[in-house]
């Protein structure tokens, strides 16, 4: 008589963001009655063994009083979460041939929670598990019935859905439908067709549609009133449409939070308050959860009064800023979140707000204005690629201009399309903004004429490297806005006009 069986099911475990495999192997043999799991599973996996028998039991299967050893490898590696209790107890109906037989079920990947009446519960961080697990053999997926809309949205392979471990009987039969692919729904930004404007706020326009059309992180600066915060959301308008991809990744987010009760997604507009720690804006804590950076994903993080920000925070947006991911390094760990936001910031520039404006004269004495602008150090100011200064306000610049927003819109989508047509095949990336390293050059020539004027103007603003990649990057932003397939010499120079070398030698007080 045979004393000893194994088998093998998939499942998975997340690490911060990062899914990985977790083979769960199941032991079942004659002798003292005892379960048994190894390979460094969480205080929540290991209280899982009384759950997963009286879920059995309530279920309506037997319970096999025997020894009973899961294993769960990589062994080095640390399993978080409940995500391992459907195929430890898949495993164990197997086994004990409670479930028909069906060879296929040991090349499904099983996801899900159980209650102690047998109910496969819904779970977060479904979608990124699924997003991110890739060729590592698995046929089929199977997810709790609440998980069905988001992990139905890849097609990429058969989703099943379950709500009670009695329905692994029907599986194992075939007899359940896998579900159909799910779509993303879009909720836009609604703008107005039409818009009046003070004449001083149009260039601060043009800023804003070439920042929102090619991601680059921009800077506004003016006195009270100057409209800086309303063009920061007028940017969230002007941003393109969601693809598939970005959809993904902003429900992928959302889905680490908390159980997704829908599939509409919208781009992100964060606006923490200068009072926030840089924690909350680039996460970290003991348990290692994601900030404001990773929340603003494909989306618009805005600072307003960001000269009452705290230098330390401006300078932990290095890193997410250039790189577009954040790593939080702490005792319990390290983990990578995404964090691809377009950056937008508002200052005065002075602590009464009118220095070097034609509204009235400033009263602040040259110590304060430099101690107001010290938070902005050169290696943050070296990251935002787009700088406006807005000298006046509506009360000194006359009459308003009509603006056609809907034309704005347009020609930032059509900018994206071009960008996504030249470089999502070959870099991955969507937008100029985002491209790094050789990547820039390869993908942004320049003709004679350009490269010309491009290093001429290099070296006579002695440009850091990171600053000549901005030049270019902008450039071909604004030729794709023209529909240009080539960057003109008009596009160099328009570039230069917004492009930030420094805190803008205007508005120093050193001068």
């Amino acid at each position: 008589m045979e004393t000893c069986k194994l088998t093998k099911f998939l499942g998975a475990s997340l690490e911060g963001i990062l899914p990985f495999p977790v083979s769960v192997e199941i032991n079942i043999k004659r002798g003292i009655p005892r379960f048994q799991i190894t390979g460094l599973p969480s205080p929540s996996i290991k209280e899982s063994s009384d759950r997963i028998r009286i879920a059995i039991e309530n279920s309506g299967f037997e319970y096999s009083l025997q020894n009973i050893l899961v294993h769960l490898a990589p062994a080095g590696r640390k399993k978080e979460g409940t995500y391992l209790d459907l195929p430890i107890a898949a495993g164990i109906l197997y086994l004990t041939e409670q479930l028909p037989p069906s060879e296929k079920l040991e090349q499904f990947l099983f996801l899900g929670e159980l209650g102690l009446d047998g109910s496969v519960k819904p779970l977060k961080g479904i979608l990124p598990i699924l997003s991110e697990l890739k060729n590592l053999g698995f046929t089929v997926a199977v997810v709790p019935f609440g998980n069905r809309q988001e992990a139905s949205l890849l097609g990429k392979f058969p989703v099943y859905s379950i709500s009670h471990l009695k329905d692994l009987v029907s599986l194992a039969k075939g007899e359940i439908k896998p579900e159909p692919k799910g779509e993303i729904r879009i909720r836009s930004e609604v703008l107005a067709w039409k818009s009046e404007f003070h004449k001083s706020q149009l260039p601060a326009i043009r800023a804003i549609q070439i920042a929102s059309a090619g991601s680059h992180h921009c800077l506004l600066s003016g006195p009270p009133g100057a409209g800086k915060t309303m063009l920061a959301k007028l940017a969230h308008g002007f941003l393109p449409r969601i693809n598939e991809k970005e959809g993904i990744e902003l429900l992928g987010i959302r889905s680490l939070q908390g159980i997704l009760s829908d599939t509409e997604v919208e781009r992100p507009f964060r606006s923490p308050h200068h009072t926030s720690s840089d924690i909350s804006l680039v996460g970290g804590s003991s348990s290692l959860r994601m900030g404001e950076v990773s929340l603003a994903g494909n989306g618009i993080l805005f600072l307003d009064e960001l000269s009452e920000f705290h230098s330390r925070n401006l300078q932990a947006l290095r890193e997410p800023m250039e790189e577009g991911k954040i790593t939080i390094s702490r005792i319990s760990g390290s983990i990578t979140y995404p964090a691809s936001f377009l950056f937008i910031g508002a200052t005065n520039p002075c602590p009464c707000g009118y220095y070097q404006t034609l509204i009235k004269e400033c009263t602040c004495t040259v110590a304060s204005i430099r101690n107001y602008q010290s938070p902005f150090t050169g290696p943050f100011l070296d990251r935002i690629e787009i700088f406006y200064h807005l000298g006046f306000s509506g009360s000194t610049d006359g009459e308003k201009v009509s603006i056609n927003l809907k034309s704005i819109r347009d020609s930032i989508q059509s900018a994206a399309d071009m960008q996504y047509r030249r470089l999502f095949r070959e870099t991955g990336k969507l937008y100029n903004g985002r491209l790094r390293g050789e990547e820039v050059e390869r993908m942004i020539p320049l003709s004679k004429e350009c490269e010309v004027y491009f290093w001429k103007a290099v070296h006579k603003q002695k440009f850091s490297i990171r600053k000549v990649a901005h030049f270019r990057k902008l450039a071909r932003t604004i030729a794709d806005l023209e529909g240009s397939e080539d960057i003109l010499l008009r596009n160099m120079e328009e570039a230069l006009v917004f492009l930030n070398s420094g805190w803008s030698p205007e508005n120093r007080a050193v001068t």
